[in-house]
């Protein structure tokens, strides 16, 4: 695609113009190698695109970027290429590049956007990425909360596997520790009341002052263990008819409970388009390895050894020096009861990436995890120094979602049972305006979720604004073949036709899309795909109610052929950022 063609272009220039000078190498190369920044000005008469290549080297040169600019466009206009890919050249303020594109380098692109299998441009260095969300605690169903995470973190892989990178999908199944007993002991009870046995004394001992987990489901978790008996084993089913609560029944309740919840969590992110490529659990990290230590306790053992200090005992616990890294103090991994925290449970399984070879960690997390960034940050830098690799983490911090109903604001809480579930969200709005949703902000702003909007068929919902300038496009196409227009190949002489103002400005928008989509991919955002789109689709509407496409003049053909072939463009690009969304883009509406 034709950015990676001007960034060859403009490296070529400051190499040229490098010799020339006498440049330094060692000045140059590490500017090239982080790739030439290439901008859209909002305004066109500031060109297609701009770099600040020549503010960037100002200071190591040692010359004014304007005298560095004036000498990198004297390069690219000696390039016998330039003239194919550019019809203007300025510099603008204290340094600035701008580059005007030619028209037949646009026609061009536009050629190659209905021809072509793949629409976007690669990373030159691809990564190995792993991108773990959604995990919520297998304690409840999913919330409307969860829901963002998810549509996040599944769009922002399909954006990181369109833009080249190698990546795999986790969910991590936080089936270990206190809350899983929680969750075993509030079915227990449920089952107990259901059996018309008086449990507030049973409640106050295996609760203490807490109340366990209240909503809807932990009663039908409960009534189905009651109407099923191949669930428990009979032995286990008679202890907990007569009110021993031994370990065993605390464990079969345990997981009956996770997997029944478990298996709804994957039904909703299954229809709501969400795929792992793992499940990981964190029990397995608590598992002996046949003759060896469990997980957590190797890596604990590995780096209270090898980790020059960073780990070290203190009150006959063991700590990590996170401090040194950022962290407001030192935090526990192995207490001095010998039992593991959560924090050294994450250490293990973040080790347990890093082994597998991923170069790259993106956790999505929710934003009450916000105090927990400065620690991980250490120990991934403590484990990529120990591999002997740069790893890096990545975290997204997930902000609340506030569902608004009927003007107000629905609270959500599992434990207190007041909560509105993803499914009854999808069985009211619907996959594709729910996903679209989530994704109208940054995932770091927080996000009002206004249903009346979301399940409005008008061009106020802006799922249907996009979805509607696609099934524009198809229901040209369907017009024209009515009147025995067919026109399978384009070709760049097809495209001469196009001379408004109007549609040059829609090529161009046409053209950044790959560049939005690898700007996604290396910030981690989602939302200025969803922003493009929108802005695609709003420049498709404007253009289709102020040009006429068909035409039954016989003389007209050629600029309607044009304007057919524009259309069949903004429409591919246009399924194919709606699908990496997670959208559908339907043919009518």
């Amino acid at each position: 695609m034709f950015e990676n063609r001007l960034s060859g272009l403009i490296v070529r220039a400051v190499q040229r113009a490098g010799t020339d000078e006498g440049w330094s190498e060692e000045i140059l190369k590490p500017v090239l190698d982080r790739g030439i920044r290439l901008e859209w000005p909002k305004k066109e008469e500031f060109g297609d695109l701009s770099t600040p290549l020549a503010m960037g080297l100002s200071k190591s040169l040692g010359k004014p970027p304007r005298t560095i600019a004036e000498i990198i466009v004297r390069a690219i206009k000696d390039d016998p290429q330039s003239e194919a890919f550019l019809s203007r050249i300025d510099i603008a303020g204290p340094g600035y590049i701008n580059l005007t594109l030619s028209f037949a380098f646009l026609v061009q692109f536009l050629e190659e956007t209905i021809l072509s299998e793949d629409l976007t441009e690669k990373v030159s260095r691809p990564r190995k990425i792993n991108v773990e969300f959604v995990s919520a605690n297998p304690t409840g169903p999913l919330h409307v909360g969860h829901g963002r995470g998810a549509a996040f973190g599944d769009s922002l892989a399909r954006i990181l596997r369109e833009a080249g990178h190698h990546v795999s999908t986790e969910y991590y199944i936080n089936d270990a520790g206190n809350q899983m007993n929680m969750l075993g002991k509030s079915v227990y009870l449920a089952f107990r009341k259901l059996e018309g046995a008086f449990i507030s004394e049973e409640k106050s001992r295996l609760l203490g002052e807490g109340e366990g987990y209240r909503g809807d489901y932990i009663p039908e978790i409960a009534q189905k263990i009651r109407e099923e008996p191949a669930l428990l084993d009979p032995e286990v089913r008679s202890e907990a008819l007569s009110g021993r609560f031994s370990d065993r029944v605390q464990a079969a309740f345990t997981h009956i409970a996770q997997t029944e919840i478990m298996a709804e969590i994957r039904e909703d992110l299954a229809r709501f388009g969400v795929s792992f490529d793992r499940y990981f659990s964190e029990k397995t990290l608590h598992s002996p390895q046949g003759n060896h230590l469990p997980r957590i306790a190797h890596w604990i053992d590995l780096l209270e050894r090898e980790s020059g200090g960073m780990v070290y005992e203190s009150e006959g616990a063991v700590w990590f020096r996170t401090t040194t890294m950022g962290d407001d103090k030192d935090r526990v991994l192995r207490k001095s009861d010998g039992s593991y925290t959560y924090f050294a449970a994450d250490i293990a399984y973040h080790a347990d990436k890093i082994e597998r070879g991923f170069d790259t960690l993106v956790d999505v997390w929710g934003a009450d995890h916000h105090g927990y960034q400065a620690r991980m940050q250490a120990v991934v830098r403590t484990l990529s120094e120990r591999a002997g690799r740069p790893v890096e983490l990545k975290v997204c911090l997930i902000q609340l979602v506030s569902l608004m109903r009927e003007g107000k604001s629905v609270s959500m809480s599992t434990r207190a049972g007041e909560y509105v579930t993803l499914g009854e969200v999808l069985d009211e709005v619907g996959v594709d305006a729910t996903r679209f949703s989530y994704l109208t902000r940054s995932h770091e702003s927080s996000l009002d979720f206004d249903l009346a909007k979301a399940k409005e068929r008008s061009m106020d919902n802006p799922v249907f604004y996009v979805q509607y300038a696609h099934a524009r496009v198809k229901s040209l196409l369907a017009q024209a073949a009515l009147r025995n227009v067919h026109h399978e190949r384009f070709s760049v002489e097809d495209f001469s036709f196009l001379t408004e103002p109007e549609e040059r400005s829609l090529i161009r928008l046409l053209a950044q899309f790959s560049g939005v989509l690898l700007r996604c991919a290396d910030s981690f955002e989602v939302h200025p795909l969803t922003d493009y789109l929108t802005t695609l689709a709003g420049a498709y509407h404007h253009y289709y109610f102020h040009h006429r496409i068909l035409s039954s003049e016989e003389s007209d053909r050629p600029v309607m052929i044009a304007r057919i072939g524009l259309s069949i463009a903004v429409s591919r690009i246009l399924r194919k950022g709606l699908s990496l969304l997670g959208v559908s883009a339907p043919d009518s509406m």
